[in-house]
């Protein structure tokens, strides 16, 4: 009775020490994706701003999801402060992310020590959580396996890629790393700096041309990474072009299979196995209309190509 009693004891000690863990440390799946039209490994799956799905976006705590997951790759957004640290952040202001205000390139590292992130899945379980440096984010995907995905926003100053280059490039994992930018001038300059280094012209879904990936080719870069909602004979031009293509941001497994068989080499995604949380509705209203127009502007323009033929 004894024996029994202490097993018990033990049991519950147990489970309450597992029922805290799980308190403490947001739930996420170890699968990336299940999908019979997407054989395992047969595409890299690419972490949107870390997996963003299960903590902050753009945050330590998300890459370490990431690594924590069996993602392939986990992209990022760097900015630069004003003395010349390179810190993650997708925009151009800390007004979104943080409790501060004000550009990103006006503040000094000390000044964005003193914000704390407030915004992001999970967020009540991150109290005073800081702004990460490249250096850190980079440190994160090196302990995990993870491909760094870079991306140089396009508005950055060229003549500070030798920054970005020489942080790079004085790195031991440097074979692993990515750079995306919708920014040409950024991506030649990269390819310049380092011709080792793989350099993916980022593009979105309007006014996109042929001369997009002639210019891909005749720079030398090694890919493009292309939006979800570009025309199918499109994203085939790209493919068949002999770039790799990756494409972003895909968080439902219809698109996921649908590019995947257009030949896509890689997805960008906050998430394809977990509950998405619901969102702005203005945001969803804009995202329709605007894909609404998208559609109808591709109508136009093949019966326009239909009539001058």
């Amino acid at each position: 009775m004894k024996e029994r009693m202490t097993m018990k004891k033990a049991i519950s000690v147990l489970l309450t020490v597992l029922l805290l863990l799980g308190l403490s440390v947001p739930a996420f799946a170890a699968s990336v994706y299940e999908s019979e039209q997407i054989p395992t490994g047969s595409v890299r799956m690419i972490a949107h701003m870390g997996y963003s799905a299960v903590a902050p976006a753009n945050t330590l705590p998300s890459y370490i999801a990431a690594g924590e997951s069996d993602f392939w790759g986990a992209e990022c957004d760097i900015q630069r402060t004003a003395d010349g640290v390179w810190i993650l952040m997708h925009d151009d202001t800390v007004d979104a992310m943080t409790d501060g205000t004000g550009p990103v390139i006006e503040k000094t590292y000390a000044e964005m020590m003193e914000l704390n992130v407030d915004v992001g899945n999970n967020i009540d379980q991150y109290p005073g959580l800081k702004i990460a440096t490249f250096e850190q984010y980079l440190d994160v995907c090196k302990e995990y396996g993870l491909h760094p995905v870079i991306e140089i926003k396009e508005n950055a100053d060229p003549e500070y890629m030798d920054e970005v280059a020489a942080i790079l490039s004085a790195r031991e994992e440097k074979d692993m790393f990515y750079v995306i930018s919708f920014g040409r001038e950024i991506c030649v300059r990269m390819k310049t700096l380092m011709p080792e280094l793989r350099v993916y012209y980022l593009i979105g879904y309007e006014d996109v041309s042929r001369e997009d990936i002639d210019f891909a080719l005749e720079s030398g870069l090694d890919g493009m990474d292309i939006h979800v909602f570009l025309p199918e004979d499109y994203v085939k031009d790209v493919v068949n072009s002999g770039l790799d293509v990756f494409v972003w941001t895909i968080d439902d497994l219809d698109n996921a299979e649908r590019l995947y068989n257009l030949g896509v080499n890689a997805i960008t995604t906050n998430s394809l196995t977990q509950e998405k949380p619901d969102g702005n509705i203005l945001q969803k209203i804009k995202w329709f209309f605007r894909d609404v127009f998208y559609k109808i502007k591709m109508i136009v323009k093949t019966l326009i190509d239909k009539i001058k033929s």
